[in-house]
């Protein structure tokens, strides 16, 4: 299968410019943290012992795509296997002109989700627990995803659903062994961070934006 597969590398300049929207936005983004850390006390939404700086990393992390004007083209957004909200709660609190669906079918993960939209006072948001396979799309919806999908599993469960872009965070050498792997032609962008060694965070991660 032939694939259109190319690649970007994005220098420190795309986390700088993450790492603004994030202070532009820092009391609300500070309030979701807490919120996350507290609901994951009761269920499982990030690791156990996870710190609050760590989860601050996951945060800005979830914010380069909106830096670099990634999901300005799409007006409705469903993020997909969101888990505890990431990373449609920030993308969220920080592009509030766009609809976001959180989804995922864990329903236990999405009453927390529900929970934290409400005391954020989101207004964007619908939340849906149920697998993506079942979701009703608007014509040209865009789907983002962080770590929770293979993408050939991803375009199995869509279907024919009339979707326009996919982004999702990954490992970039995953991303590629993925691709080249799927019996699905894929046009993809693979956009490598190259950050440095001050930010092993970082290290080996990447986006992928899939197009029709």
């Amino acid at each position: 299968m032939k694939h259109t597969l190319s690649q970007v590398e994005l220098s420190s300049d795309a986390l700088r410019t993450a790492e603004l929207l994030y202070k532009q936005n820092e009391l609300l983004l500070e309030k979701y943290i807490d919120l996350l850390l507290e609901w994951n006390e009761k269920i499982n939404l990030v690791s156990r012992n996870v710190s609050r700086e760590t989860v601050r990393d996951h945060v800005v992390h979830s914010l380069i795509p909106a830096g670099q004007n990634m999901l300005e083209t799409r007006n409705e957004w469903i993020d997909s296997g969101t888990g505890g909200g990431l990373p449609g709660v920030p993308l969220a609190i920080c592009m509030k002109s766009k609809r976001w669906i959180l989804n995922d079918n864990v329903k236990k993960k999405m009453r927390a989700v529900a929970d934290l939209t409400e005391r954020l006072k989101l207004k964007n948001c619908d939340i849906e627990a149920k697998s993506i396979s079942l979701l009703d799309f608007e014509k040209g919806t865009g789907i983002v995803t962080k770590h929770a999908f293979k993408i050939e599993d991803l375009l199995r469960l869509l279907g024919s659903k009339p979707w326009k872009t996919i982004i999702m965070w990954k490992g970039a050498d995953d991303a590629i062994q993925e691709i080249k792997s799927s019996r699905k032609k894929i046009k993809a962008t693979i956009y490598r961070f190259s950050f440095g060694k001050d930010y092993p965070f970082y290290e080996g991660k990447g986006l992928v934006k899939i197009e029709r």
